[in-house]
């Protein structure tokens, strides 16, 4: 089983992002997979990411942004994730988007993906624990804060 901690490092965490519509944002986080040795084909990633629409969700007051591809061209799961400095209004849901994650996810990994999502949306529930990822300064503390919170199974 994969944690958090291996499939998303602070060089794939961007706490700036200065997107104003959601494929811009998307777009911000998609890039911080561009050179990851995990990424045999970034253009190809980055095609399966545009394909699906993204679904934004609530949790905690907070608007969530999860976009996410299917490809070969992985030789694992990948997660970028990023926090935006104004937040953004989405139309599918009532509060403003502040986090956005993207995952590529290999053909034979769906249940891995399934399972780390579902680990960042639990994670994101805790209201205190939201309020600490959206004001955390450094990259390696995100990572840290959604990993210390991930449950074994």
């Amino acid at each position: 089983m994969t944690s958090i901690a291996e499939i998303l490092g602070p060089a794939q965490v961007n706490l700036h992002l200065t997107a104003t519509t959601k494929e811009t944002a998307i777009d911000q986080v998609l890039d911080l997979l561009r050179g990851d040795p995990r990424v045999q084909d970034w253009e190809r990633l980055q095609l399966a990411v545009r394909q699906r629409n993204a679904p934004a969700i609530e949790q905690g007051g907070c608007g969530i942004l999860i976009a996410h591809g299917r490809t070969n061209s992985l030789s694992g799961l990948v997660v970028a994730a990023g926090r935006l400095e104004v937040p953004l209004v989405c139309a599918e849901i009532a509060s403003p988007v502040r986090l956005v994650f993207v995952a590529g996810i290999p053909r034979a990994v769906d249940t891995e993906y399934l399972r780390v999502v579902g680990a960042i949306v639990r994670i994101v529930r805790d209201t205190q624990l939201l309020e600490r990822l959206l004001g955390v300064k450094e990259s390696a503390r995100f990572v840290e804060l959604l990993s210390s919170q991930e449950s074994p199974m």
